[in-house]
């Protein structure tokens, strides 16, 4: 099975607050080796401070390894600049977070079908449509963000990530912000479409049931796997 995702003795360090001289350092992951291969779900558990969306991060680009090796859909990524990431990124690499991170400003349908566009796939409206089919919510896809309840946001949110049929899928705390049944809704349909679609699953979460649904779980500690 090919891999989606490869991170070899990767440390994050950043400067710490403390220090006489301000040259303090903070270890975030501490030679971290993971792996994801294509097509499964992998849950990333552990406590409050441990690493794990920093491994998600420095994964998908966002933060740049200090030490180590990144390799991303079969790419070695951890010299890339961003124009780079971004050509690697687009359409085929989707993210989802606790935050929604919705545009106040679009409707649904657009929140969905706008990174589909900018990614310059085909059939973008048809596309948009579907992934709000998917989720439940084609009779919602003309109202805004603050006309929805938390779990639609979410719901949105998922259906913008899948859209483009994304070979990987970051997801950091998904249900972190809903109640029960609407985290249960949500991770159901982001378990199921990412399954349907062949996409790789790498969740981020403090719920021991969802991190359960995965067919791997990870666990850190204090910048380390464990």
């Amino acid at each position: 099975m090919a891999e989606a995702l490869r991170l070899t003795g990767v440390w994050l360090t950043f400067p710490a607050a403390s220090g006489p001289d301000g040259s303090a350092l903070l270890d975030v992951l501490k030679g971290v080796d993971f792996v994801a291969q294509d097509g499964e779900s992998v849950a990333v558990v552990g406590p409050s401070g441990s690493g794990k969306s920093s491994l998600i991060a420095v994964a998908a680009g966002l933060e740049r390894a200090s030490r180590g090796e990144v390799t991303l859909l079969g790419e070695r990524i951890e010299t890339y600049g961003e124009d780079q990431l971004a050509r690697l990124r687009r359409g085929r690499v989707s993210m989802v977070f606790q935050s929604f991170h919705l545009l106040e400003t679009m409707t649904a349908f657009d929140n969905v079908r706008a990174p589909l566009e900018i990614a310059r796939l085909d059939k973008v409206d048809a596309r948009a449509s579907a992934a709000l089919d998917a989720v439940g919510l084609s009779a919602r896809r003309l109202h805004y963000p603050g006309q929805l309840s938390g779990g639609e946001r979410q719901r949105v949110a998922v259906a913008r990530a899948l859209a483009s049929d994304p070979a990987l899928v970051f997801a950091d705390e998904p249900t972190g912000n809903l109640d029960a049944e609407s985290g249960r809704v949500v991770a159901d349909l982001l378990f199921s479409i990412a399954r349907d679609r062949g996409s790789t699953l790498v969740i981020v979460t403090h719920d021991a049931d969802l991190a359960a649904r995965a067919g791997r779980t990870v666990h850190m500690r204090d910048g380390h796997i464990v």
